[in-house]
């Protein structure tokens, strides 16, 4: 396989200890309207996965933007925001609505989507076994271009204390295939540097994201 190469990856943060953080809850959400949309199908697909555990959206900007407060966060029971030095920086999401969950499985796919969160694992592991991680080679890729994607791009960021943005996948087994994947074609064409997370039996289990071209 070679469009990929085993390497080691730097995970360390910047945190300089200094900066104040709160969470709080985010207030009338009963008023804002629930709407469906790409955001939707990518947050709803990634928490139905794990509905206990939780979902994270990094923000760049100075207010939680409408688009996330419609199509995202209205979807979830659960919701907290983090704010750093009074500024938000991240919303927390956990337990999925389930009429929003059977809403996303009975409609159609984004084919990047369905690629990350929708292949069955035969023989899922309940253990952590040791990871390697490898960095793709983007020339020997084939580049996909999805224009609905791109609009979740803004979000898929890193928290402010690190420089990339790690996501899980679900049902993927390293072989030479991978590289046909649309998701696999996509980011790679999209992100500076793109890794994958590979356990001792052979399970993709994240892809790892660092600045976007």
């Amino acid at each position: 396989m070679d469009w990929l190469k085993e390497c080691d990856v730097d995970l360390s943060t910047d945190d300089n200890g200094l900066n104040e953080f709160r969470i709080t809850n985010i207030e009338n959400l009963e008023k804002i309207q629930r709407k469906y949309s790409i955001l939707t199908e990518f947050y709803i697909s990634l928490a139905a996965k794990s509905p206990d555990s939780l979902t994270s959206i990094f923000l760049t900007e100075s207010s939680i933007p409408d688009e996330l407060l419609g199509n995202v966060v209205t979807h979830f029971e659960d919701v907290k925001m983090v704010t750093e030095n009074k500024n938000p920086v991240e919303i927390m999401l956990k337990n999925p609505k389930r009429d929003s969950i059977t809403y996303i499985q009975n409609n159609n796919k984004n084919p990047i989507i369905r690629n990350l969160f929708y292949f069955e694992t035969e023989n899922p592991l309940d253990e952590w076994t040791p990871r390697k991680t490898y960095k793709l080679e983007a020339s020997k890729i084939e580049k996909y271009e999805n224009q609905e994607f791109d609009d979740l791009l803004t979000y898929l960021s890193p928290p402010t204390n690190q420089l990339f943005f790690m996501l899980p996948v679900y049902g993927w087994v390293m072989n030479d295939s991978l590289k046909d994947f649309f998701a696999i074609r996509y980011f790679t064409h999209k992100y500076k540097d793109v890794y994958l997370w590979v356990d001792a039996n052979n399970n993709v289990t994240n892809i790892q994201l660092t600045e976007k071209q």
